[in-house]
């Protein structure tokens, strides 16, 4: 009958138009799985977070990782200090479930400072900027500090988290790049309140190999790092940035060798915190101290830990760079009062 044919011919339209949209399905959603992988992979690569143990380092080797991995795994839990599991489960830093997510990372952010770019150097042959005119309330020229680390390390993204800012966002220019920071970059750091000035932070080239850069351009950068902490006269530490996941590696040790040579006293941080469970960061901490600590050049105390990405820690640490320079204008001997008890030793035993 006609009434069946009629129906005969619309199952056949709808079955022809349920396979058109089924293989339309199948085709844009094989190219959404196509491209979300190469988004949030390059997402994971941005934020260092493509692994396990990944160091979030595009000039890291795989060998480095599973060697700074094994060393974790071979330390005795006996040599991990109770203080410092603690100061791990207080800011919530490691990887652990429902640190990061975009409403409780932006209520750690805390504009507590600022940063302005005061000044910089592209070669080794330009002369430092005179930059006497930034002083205190009390009218003494602010002392000056140093970000320095592996390609990757964090330098620019913890300078912006400090600001209250997403590492990507902020005063410092970041990249994925390794090699990005080409030039001595220095920002004026004042209080974001009363925007009293209280210190003076270059942000340094990153040193270690650097993929598809050739070595001429990695041997000035070395040079122009040299030369600015030769002749930085008011510089009065560098702080070495080490990732958590990576540990001091031998390019590390080498620029901690020339801070030796120089006379320059350097503290550790430890970046990237998020990227391994606490436990591991915990060993991770005993393992980066005891390695700094066979440098003459290097102040003692404890490593303090943080995290860019998700912006644990980084807000007791701008804490802890305004009370050394408190201490510091006030006359207290920082290395002395380490090694007198202050808030922490390096902790007993021996380390491999």
């Amino acid at each position: 009958p006609p009434a069946t044919l009629r129906e005969v011919a619309s199952l056949a339209t709808k079955a022809a138009v349920a396979t058109r949209l089924n293989s339309s399905r199948l085709l844009f959603g094989a190219a959404r799985f196509r491209s979300g992988a190469l988004l949030f992979g390059a997402c994971r690569f941005r934020s260092g977070a493509s692994g396990r143990r990944v160091a979030g380092t595009a000039s890291v080797s795989q060998a480095e990782v599973e060697v700074w991995a094994a060393r974790i795994a071979a330390l005795p839990p006996e040599l991990i200090e109770q203080e410092t599991l603690e100061d791990i489960g207080r800011l919530r830093l490691g990887r652990q479930k429902g640190v990061y997510n975009p409403k409780s990372s932006s209520l750690r952010r805390a504009y507590d400072c600022s940063a302005s770019l005061v000044g910089g150097v592209l070669s080794h042959r330009d002369p430092l900027p005179d930059l006497d005119h930034h002083v205190d309330p009390r009218g003494d020229p602010v002392p000056e500090v140093a970000l320095a680390g592996r390609s990757n390390a964090g330098k620019s993204s913890l300078l912006n988290a400090m600001t209250g800012l997403k590492p990507g966002p902020g005063s410092a220019s970041v990249s994925a790049r390794p090699g990005w920071t080409r030039s001595v970059q220095l920002f004026e750091m004042a209080e974001a309140d009363s925007g009293e000035a209280v210190l003076l932070l270059a942000d340094l080239p990153g040193y270690g190999p650097l993929p598809n850069t050739p070595p001429k351009e990695r041997t000035a950068w070395a040079r122009l790092t040299r030369h600015y902490l030769k002749r930085a006269r008011r510089l009065r530490s560098v702080f070495v940035l080490i990732e958590s996941s990576l540990g001091v590696t031998a390019d590390d040790h080498a620029f901690m060798d020339a801070l030796d040579e120089l006379q320059r006293p350097f503290h550790v941080i430890m970046t990237k915190a998020d990227l391994l469970p606490p436990a591991e960061l915990a060993a991770s901490n005993v393992l980066v101290r005891a390695d700094a600590s066979r440098h003459e050049s290097y102040a003692g105390g404890d490593v303090p830990m943080c995290s860019s990405r998700s912006g644990a820690g980084v807000q007791e640490l701008w804490g802890r760079l305004k009370l050394g320079v408190e201490l510091t204008a006030a006359g207290v001997d920082l290395a002395a009062l380490e090694a007198g008890g202050g808030r922490r030793g390096r902790g007993g035993g021996e380390v491999e």
